[in-house]
């Protein structure tokens, strides 16, 4: 049900430097935190990225809708240039899936429902603070 998840996990130390050596290629934009924001279909999105603890396991995050409550979870893998995640609205059952591409600044994909009955275009941005951390208090 996890494929992308299971795929990391099963990888193994014997890959880790290929995955590590994948990750730094990607490069650039998701080899650091990084905040985007941009459109999911029609809603107003804000996407927060970062490499993984070990970052030959991938990236994760967090994706927010404006006007809506409530954090989606984000799990996947970078390569060149490429964005492959998957994500879970409870912490557990996949809900989703982003596939993108780095057209220079913007990453632009397509978005679908776990089920497949729903895709949307998604296009997102690095914001300019997006170079440190985000913190929710001053």
């Amino acid at each position: 049900m996890l494929p992308i998840l299971a795929a990391m996990l099963l990888a193994g130390p014997a890959h880790a430097a290929d995955a590590a050596d994948a990750t730094a290629a990607a490069g650039g934009m998701f080899s650091r935190p990084v905040v985007l924001r941009g459109t999911l279909g029609d809603a107003q999105i804000q996407m927060k990225l970062q490499p993984k603890s070990d970052p030959a396991e991938g990236i994760e995050g967090e994706y927010i809708v404006f006007g809506r409550s409530g954090q989606i979870l984000l799990a996947g893998e970078t390569e060149s240039g490429g964005l492959l995640m998957e994500e879970s609205e409870n912490g557990t059952d996949v809900s989703g899936q982003w596939e993108g591409q780095q057209d220079g600044a913007a990453v632009r994909g397509t978005w679908q429902s776990a089920d497949g009955s729903v895709s949307k275009p998604f296009v997102l941005t690095p914001m300019d603070s997006a170079a440190s951390p985000v913190r929710s208090q001053r």
